[in-house]
C-alpha cells in the first residue's frame, strides 16, 4: 500500500511539473535544396513543408539561459525530385515527391533582457523521412525510399501573450537517400545511381503554443 501511494504521489508530482511546460509548434517552411548523386552534378529544387513539433520545455532560468526543449519532430514535405543530365546542362526526370518525416528536436532558449518579449531558440533536429508516393501520387516505388536527416535551426520567438508566440527562423539541413536498386528507373531515369545527397535551407514563419 505504501508503495502504491508513493508511486501515485510521484506520478502526480511529475505530471504537475511537466504539464505546464507542454508546447506545440506549427512551423511552415519554404526553402530550397541542392541535390547531387555519385554520377551527376548538383540540381537546385524548391522545398515546401509543414513542420510540427510537440513536447516539453523545461525551465532553467539561469542568467540568459531560460530553458531546454525536448520535442518530437514531425512533418509533411512536398518537393520535386530531379537529377542533372550527366552530359548536358539541364534537368531530367522531374517528378513530384511526397515525404513524411519524424524524429526528435532539442532546443536551447535564451533571453538577454528579462523585459523583452523576444526569446532566441536554437538547436538540432534529427530523424528519418520516408517518400511513399511519387509521380503525382499515381506511382508507388517497389520499396519506400527513406532519408535520414539532420537539421540545425535558429528561431526568434515573439510573444503576443504568455502562451502564444510568433516564430521566425532559419534552418539548414542534410539528407541522404536509401533506396532499392529496382526503383532506379522511376527515381533516376534508369541511370546506375547509388548515392543521392541533399543539402539546403529553409525560412520558417509559424506559431508556438505553450507557457513561456
Amino acid at each position: 500500500m505504501k508503495l502504491k501511494i508513493f508511486i501515485i504521489t510521484s506520478f502526480l508530482a511529475i505530471s504537475r511539473a511537466l504539464f505546464p511546460a507542454f508546447e506545440f509548434e506549427l512551423l511552415p517552411k519554404f526553402g530550397f535544396a541542392d541535390s547531387w548523386t555519385d554520377l551527376t552534378k548538383e540540381v537546385f529544387e524548391p522545398r515546401v513543408n509543414i513542420n510540427l513539433q510537440l513536447g516539453y520545455e523545461f525551465p532553467i532560468n539561469k542568467g540568459v539561459f531560460r530553458g531546454f526543449g525536448l520535442l518530437f519532430d514531425f512533418g509533411l514535405d512536398a518537393n520535386t525530385l530531379s537529377i542533372a543530365n550527366p552530359n548536358e546542362k539541364y534537368k531530367i526526370n522531374q517528378i513530384d515527391a511526397g515525404g513524411i518525416y519524424t524524429g526528435l528536436a532539442f532546443k536551447f532558449v535564451l533571453n538577454e533582457n528579462p523585459s523583452s518579449i523576444v526569446d532566441l531558440a536554437f538547436g538540432v533536429a534529427s530523424g528519418v523521412k520516408f517518400i511513399p508516393i511519387i509521380d503525382d501520387f499515381n506511382i508507388k516505388p517497389n520499396k519506400v525510399p527513406f532519408l535520414p536527416y539532420v537539421r540545425l535551426f535558429l528561431e526568434d520567438r515573439i510573444y503576443t501573450t504568455e502562451k502564444i508566440a510568433l516564430v521566425i527562423g532559419l534552418d539548414i539541413f542534410y539528407e541522404y537517400m536509401f533506396f532499392d536498386k529496382s526503383d532506379r528507373n522511376r527515381l533516376f531515369a534508369g541511370y546506375n545511381i547509388n548515392q543521392h545527397h541533399s543539402v539546403g535551407a529553409n525560412f520558417t514563419i509559424g506559431l508556438r503554443f505553450g507557457k513561456r
